[in-house]
């Protein structure tokens, strides 16, 4: 047969977590004499140990009252640790309040008679002053409850009950608010500590005090607590109500209280790792005794409120024993499993018969079993487990997450923080946060076109274009990389907001970090950004000739993207190398270039110096001064450039001399040009260096004055802000390549562009031109191109890769930086307009020279100094005929050699 101690161990076990809890029987045992009892603890001595357990003997008691307290008082059995189970014991709130607030009827003020007539103790319930003072008896024993050690460990273990609830959701506010961004707004932080902290302790509180359990009087039929009644005022009703009524109440709330610690909280609770079930083992056996009125009433409170306890009972009967109406499922302990198996198949009713009733055997039930509780022990690991993970884990969590948008600045999904700058497309997601740039002017750019970028999402229909640049750079007004990526971002959001047609535009603010150093990383989250957004059809921007921008270039190159590439002029930027033919490149299909290349500035800078500055000099011979950065294209390409092209028109170079690193070496530099007595200084550095370099060169001995310097188009950018200063140096002559200017256009023949009256009134005076113009032609061409190809449905960047191509000598597109038309193979700007502008005493930029055309109605430039200035533009080892090579998929591989213009238009009507 098998062992009645195993059966035992099966009841109280509970099933695993994700099952519900079962039905306990009332284990009646009967027996002569004292056998029934004596069995019964043998049956309950191998878990006594283990699981909540109480042993009441006959007559221990006199009252119901006595025994619910002995079970559930503050000293009660039921209530005292289980060593092993790593868990707390029961608590009993309800029954101890029901308890307390009897006993206060015993409990009368010094001098109150008690149960006599006219007895003023207890007070009556409606009594204000019998309120205030159980109001006052409560507040006492709350604070008295728990003293000492008790307190404090009562305190520890309802603070990490309350903490596992809070501190996942003080987590779980910080980071839906957002988090720390960029380590700045420390807000969302704050208030989810406060979350966690104030809801711990309110609570723990709450626990503490009985009011987290409170509320379930109301909800029972016994001496129930009415709607909105203080719990003081039903103290005092149950110090007033009848012992029959109390007794009811107190069994039905030890039943509750053992529900409150089996229960499955949605909330981390201890119940979670309870794995064995309460135990109580009664000598029931003498009629009329309290422990017989106990288990009747305890039946009766089943069946009249459906409330079934996790408690095992254990209880001795007498054989006379009579189950009266309630149904019975009886039999001899040897057919135990039977009886259980029986018994269980009736509980599957809401309430079942709980009267199991067993009659003992001749010989004693061997206690001598060991039970398997390597189970329950693991459930109660478990549960700590739990209780770490969700003290620890989401302080890991959200720390993790927070290094994550600390490493993305703020959690953007195309942005990534490298040192100390925030790069890739940093209002993707919406508008930029705050904190990303160093300088005020380009946040407040950034956000201007983030509201743009609103209302083009608004209207539904948009397409995006991503704007390249380096905007982590620092607001210093003779940085020439700040004042060109402010006039690029002016420009930009400029001509944004006057988009109102469909499909509208979104700018994309890309930055690539100071000097481009991250131009090839911000390139590959630009090319996965546009591989998940169709909207995203091409990039414009690219400010220098820096390797970043190099690196850029070859990657959106392979991700097919079109690029219009504003001020970068170096020769050969926008080349591929050609893996097929070692040593061999070729013209990107995807790169256009709305600037001269150095090439054709330096020929034409050469030129007016030779005719216009030097022509009396039988000899005249030049200085190239140099910013010989190493990762700097744009410097070494012109310095090159000026050498050879001087020496094509007979200025001879006598030197070049080099400066370093933002004008580190610029005083000796400018000695050693100047020891040569030059007719020509050729700059080719950057603006940064430019009124240094002007400085020492005023403040030396370089020959017959004037002193004539000419500089590369970079300079624009210093002009524009310090052209005063250069005005008042009176031994220096300066001259400087223009790619685009304002003063292009003064007493110009042909009427400018909506754009160019607005700067020739004024506007942007203090903007680097160049940056500026160019930068809203490939805005507006962009969008342009997009328009012609949009037909009602989204077009694709090959469709728009396709209508740039068309932009030729047969369809020529009017610019605000004169006309723009790309060649065949490289796709260069043919004859594009340049000028040698010259600083007058005022201070102001005026036109010394200009070649190309500012409009297709302007009649073709024919003066020598502007003939042949691209040269010859084929490549060597080229792929014949420019053709990109065949891994390219461009549509423009198979437009016409010569796109007709569209119906209706002449080509040489600016309209656009």
């Amino acid at each position: 047969m098998a062992d009645p101690h195993a059966v035992i161990e099966a009841l109280v076990r509970r099933p695993f977590f994700w099952r519900s809890d079962r039905p306990l029987p009332l284990v009646l045992v009967v027996g002569r004499d004292g056998g029934a009892f004596d069995a019964a603890r043998r049956l309950a001595a191998p878990f006594e140990d283990s699981l909540p357990q109480a042993t009441v003997r006959a007559g221990e008691y006199d009252t119901l009252r006595e025994l619910v307290e002995a079970l559930a008082g503050e000293h009660g059995q039921l209530g005292k640790p289980v060593g092993g189970s790593f868990l707390p014991p029961p608590r009993f709130p309800l029954v101890q309040f029901v308890l307390w607030a009897r006993r206060q009827r015993e409990e009368p003020p010094p001098g109150e008679p008690v149960d006599v007539p006219g007895r003023i103790w207890p007070p009556d319930p409606q009594s204000r002053t019998g309120q205030e003072a159980f109001k006052e008896r409560l507040k006492d024993w709350r604070r008295g409850r728990y003293g000492g050690d008790r307190g404090r460990r009562t305190a520890a273990d309802f603070l990490g009950r309350a903490a596992t609830t809070w501190v996942p959701v003080g987590t779980l506010a910080a980071w839906s608010l957002g988090g720390a961004s960029d380590l700045v707004g420390l807000i969302p932080w704050a208030l989810g500590v406060l979350v966690a902290v104030v809801g711990t302790l309110i609570q723990a509180m709450l626990s503490i005090r009985g009011s987290f359990f409170n509320g379930w009087f109301r909800k029972q039929p016994y001496l129930a607590r009415k709607p909105f009644e203080r719990l003081p005022k039903y103290a005092l009703r149950i110090a007033n109500a009848s012992e029959a009524e109390v007794e009811r109440l107190l069994v039905h709330a030890l039943c509750q209280d053992l529900r409150q610690a089996y229960q499955k909280w949605l909330i981390p609770w201890p119940s979670w790792g309870r794995g064995l079930y309460a135990m109580l083992v009664l000598d029931a056996r003498w009629s009329g005794d309290v422990n017989e009125r106990f288990l009747r009433t305890l039946e009766e409170s089943v069946e009249e409120t459906g409330m079934l306890p996790p408690l095992l009972v254990l209880a001795a009967v007498p054989e006379s024993f009579a189950p009266g109406h309630r149904p019975v499922t009886a039999g001899r302990l040897a057919d135990l499993p039977a009886l259980v198996a029986a018994w269980r198949t009736a509980a599957r009713r809401r309430v079942p018969p709980l009267r199991l009733m067993v009659s003992t055997p001749e010989m004693p039930v061997d206690d001598d079993y060991r039970p398997h509780l390597l189970a329950p022990r693991l459930r109660a690991v478990g549960y700590w487990c739990v209780m770490a993970l969700l003290l620890i884990g989401p302080v890991v969590l959200l720390g993790r997450i927070q290094q994550d948008r600390n490493a993305h600045c703020g959690g953007l999904s195309w942005v990534e923080r490298i040192g100390k700058e925030c790069v890739g497309v940093v209002n993707a997601d919406g508008p930029s946060p705050d904190g990303l740039f160093p300088s005020k002017e380009i946040t407040k750019l950034v956000a201007q076109i983030d509201q743009n970028n609103a209302l083009a999402r608004e209207a539904g229909t948009y397409v995006s274009v991503v704007l390249f640049g380096e905007y982590s750079v620092a607001q210093d007004q003779n940085d020439s990389a700040f004042v060109g990526a402010r006039a690029e971002l002016t420009a930009v959001q400029e001509y944004q907001r006057g988009v109102s047609g469909a499909p509208r535009l979104q700018v994309l603010v890309a930055n690539a970090g100071t000097n481009f150093d991250q131009g090839r990383r911000t390139a590959e989250l630009v090319s996965e950004m546009a591989a998940e957004d169709p909207r995203v059809l091409g990039v414009i921007g690219f400010q220098r000739s820096v390797s970043g921008v190099e690196d850029a270039i070859q990657t959106l190159h392979t991700a097919k993207i079109p690029m219009l590439v504003t001020t970068a002029t170096a020769d050969r930027l926008g080349y591929m190398d050609d893996s097929a033919q070692s040593g061999s490149s070729y013209p990107s299909p995807y790169v256009f270039r709305l600037g001269s290349s150095n090439l054709r500035q330096a020929r034409l800078a050469v030129r007016f110096a030779r005719e216009r500055l030097l022509g009396g000099v039988p000899k005249p011979s030049a200085v190239v001064v140099q910013d010989q950065t190493d990762d700097d294209d744009y410097t070494n390409n012109l310095a090159d450039d000026y050498a050879s092209e001087a020496g094509a028109v007979g200025i001879a170079v006598t030197d070049r001399v080099a400066y370093k690193d933002r004008g580190t070496g610029m005083d000796l530099a400018v000695s050693r040009a100047c020891a040569h007595r030059p007719d020509l200084l050729l700059y080719a550095g950057r603006a940064a260096d430019f009124l240094d370099f002007l400085r020492y060169v005023e403040g030396k001995d370089c020959g017959k004055e004037p002193i004539k310097v000419l500089a590369g188009d970079d300079v624009i950018k210093a002009v524009a802000n310090s052209g005063a200063v250069i005005g008042d140096y009176r031994r220096v002559q300066v001259y400087y390549a223009a790619l685009a200017s304002r003063e292009l256009w003064r007493g110009a023949t042909v009427a400018p562009t909506g754009f160019m009256q607005s700067l020739l009134s004024g506007r942007h005076a203090k903007e680097s031109d160049d940056n500026l113009i160019l930068s809203y032609d490939a805005a507006k061409l962009f969008y342009e191109r997009v328009n012609a190809a949009y037909r009602g449905g989204l077009p694709s960047r090959g469709d728009v890769l396709y209508q740039i191509s068309l932009v030729s000598p047969r369809d020529r597109w009017n610019g605000s930086s004169g006309v723009i038309s790309f060649g065949a193979a490289a796709h260069e700007p043919e004859n594009k307009a340049i000028a040698i502008l010259k600083v007058n005493e005022s201070g102001k930029s005026e036109v010394a020279e200009r070649c190309g055309r500012l409009a297709t109605t302007e009649p073709e430039d024919t003066k020598e100094i502007c003939r042949n200035l691209d040269g010859e533009r084929a490549v060597r080892n080229a792929p014949a005929s420019g053709s990109p090579p065949a891994s390219s998929t461009a549509s423009p591989g198979s437009r016409p050699a010569s796109p007709p213009a569209p119906p209706g238009q002449d080509a040489a009507d600016s309209g656009r």
